[in-house]
């Protein structure tokens, strides 16, 4: 009879442990993936980090020419004969949401180093509606100054001007708020300030935009996406078109390939928000393409 019952108080112990953990397991809210592919959206950064710890990406963006829609776009080749930007990225992940990354772009042989962090993640029964992620950057232009004379003065105008380390710095810094509100539609609001520490007269070292992101699924692999960037403060004197993105996504497993058509040739925040833009509104723009691979390490076995 002992024996029984001890039995009987154990079946009914694990009983309860196991109703526990499933409730357990059931309260727990199932986060929200793939509101974006990748870590970018076309020139902005998307909500998304790279998704595993100790996991890597690298990725290639690539814009070429200014073509418009006269007869240069054939003798042109749609401007694949003309200078173009390209900008090469490795991203790491330390730990889990969030990740480390290096960059190196042709225009300005401008050298990038970053810090994303995911803070909130969207779930699927809407305990958190958004996704929130932050992110700091910092840009070392390498490129050669252009050439000064002796009548090139600071802003006081009494001052003369000389070229010193910390002209060649610009920083960036945005959160990045997002949304899937349905398999099929997500949207990105991204607050974007910038501090250049060397600007032409006129100009201003502090630049603040609002990058507006949407991706529409048109197919289980492929998607449009599109970007405005409003420039709240910061716009070049003379200067008034909004930067915009507009591009088609394939997206595999591991995989992200993008056709672009956008209004600049900039990519990193630093440029993409304070140089000018082509000229949109006479037809005038850059084709380009993103390439992104994600390499994901296996989690390292728990130890007994």
């Amino acid at each position: 009879m002992k024996s029984t019952a001890r039995r009987l108080v154990l079946s009914a112990a694990a009983l309860l442990c196991a109703r526990g953990l499933s409730a357990q397991e059931e309260a727990r809210p199932e986060p929200v993936t793939g509101t974006f592919a990748g870590t970018q959206v076309v020139n902005a950064q998307s909500v998304e980090v790279v998704p595993r710890k100790r996991s890597f990406g690298f990725m290639i963006q690539h814009r070429f020419g200014t073509v418009g829609t006269d007869e240069q776009v054939w003798k042109q080749f749609a401007g694949l004969d003309l200078p173009a930007n390209i900008r090469f990225s490795f991203q790491y992940a330390p730990f889990q949401n969030a990740q480390l990354e290096l960059g190196r772009s042709k225009n300005g042989k401008v050298w990038d180093l970053g810090a994303k962090l995911r803070v909130l993640r969207q779930t699927v029964e809407d305990e958190m509606p958004v996704s929130l992620t932050v992110l700091a950057n910092a840009a070392l232009m390498s490129d050669d100054h252009p050439a000064t004379g002796d009548r090139d003065f600071f802003a006081d105008g009494t001052t003369p001007f000389a070229y010193r380390f910390e002209h060649r710095l610009s920083y960036s810094a945005q959160l990045i708020l997002a949304r899937r509100f349905t398999p099929w539609l997500s949207l990105q609001v991204a607050p974007v300030a910038v501090h250049r520490n060397l600007v032409a007269v006129g100009e201003h070292n502090f630049t603040l935009a609002t990058v507006l992101s949407g991706r529409f699924k048109v197919s289980t692999k492929g998607s449009v996406l599109v970007e405005a960037a409003p420039i709240v403060m910061g716009h070049r004197p003379g200067h008034r078109l909004e930067p915009l993105a507009l591009a088609y996504e394939v997206a595999t497993q591991g995989h992200v390939f993008q056709i672009v058509l956008s209004s600049g040739q900039e990519i990193i925040e630093q440029r993409a928000y304070t140089m000018p833009t082509s000229r949109y509104d006479e037809g005038q723009f850059h084709l380009g393409f993103n390439i992104a691979r994600t390499l994901l390490v296996k989690p390292k076995a728990p130890k007994h």
